[in-house]
């Protein structure tokens, strides 16, 4: 009974866990497009000074109807950047605060939140870390079309940034790092492979890698495909892995109907 509660206790703290890595991969990539805007509007705002400093100086050579016009356009302008540089101030302030709960909705225009929907959120955040983003190759092959998710949307979000996870450490380090990440319909489900060409796992490894607390790394708590396996038993689905020198691959299949509401 305790071991029960136990489990129980942690699925529920990594769920909240989960949430809270959401939460800042949104943060973090809204906050680069805010940082975007932010330099624009004072590059803008430079620039219009600039033109303001030049008109003035052809209105003192001699005024014109016209000069007055471009003058009076320019001012007009120079309010509204200004208004601009304020909102985008008080855009970055909200993100600093604001607390965000995904509802995982229909995406703008109607598109359906599926497996793949889960697969492009991960990879995007995942980019927080600099060495996926800029030293890892990835390859994404994702089916089209597919079923809509009405159930199971965070514990599949928690497994493929656990599977991500462990793909990029076992790629630390390589001058050829790839991670692929694939989506496909087999039967009656829905599957995801991630794929690495990392140096493979020992065998001990790929014998005990689902267990509790067992780890090859030093420092590691060694729960990361132990939660993954038992996130994908309660989604009634299943996880396995292959591995050779040269290649590791984690692969998970949900039956459709697990999906639906």
């Amino acid at each position: 009974m305790q071991a029960d509660k136990w489990e129980e206790a942690y699925l529920a703290q990594s769920q909240d866990a989960a949430v809270g890595r959401m939460f800042r991969g949104i943060i973090h990539n809204l906050g680069g497009i805010i940082q975007v805007f932010s330099l624009h509007t004072d590059l803008s705002a430079m620039m219009l000074d600039k033109a303001m400093a030049v008109l003035a100086q052809m209105r003192q050579a001699g005024a014109s109807p016209e000069l007055d016009s471009l003058h009076d356009l320019l001012t007009r302008r120079a309010d509204a950047l200004s208004q601009m540089q304020e909102k985008v101030v008080q855009s970055q302030q909200i993100l600093q605060r604001t607390q965000i709960l995904p509802d995982f909705l229909p995406l703008p225009g109607g598109v359906a939140y599926t497996v793949n929907s889960v697969i492009a959120t991960e990879v995007e955040f995942m980019s927080a870390d600099s060495v996926f983003k800029h030293k890892v190759r990835k390859t994404l092959n994702l089916a089209e079309p597919l079923p809509a998710l009405a159930r199971f949307q965070l514990e599949l979000h928690q497994i493929i940034h656990i599977l991500l996870s462990n793909a990029l450490e076992a790629v630390q380090g390589q001058e050829d790092a790839e991670i692929v990440v694939e989506s496909f319909l087999e039967g009656e489900g829905v599957g995801i492979r991630v794929t690495d060409n990392g140096p493979g796992l020992g065998s001990e490894a790929a014998a005990h890698c689902y267990e509790p607390f067992f780890s090859t790394k030093e420092g590691h708590l060694g729960l990361g495909l132990y939660l993954a396996k038992k996130l994908i038993s309660r989604c009634g689905g299943e996880l396995s892995h292959k591995s050779s020198p040269g290649s590791t691959g984690f692969s998970l299949l949900v039956p459709v109907e697990a999906m639906q509401v």
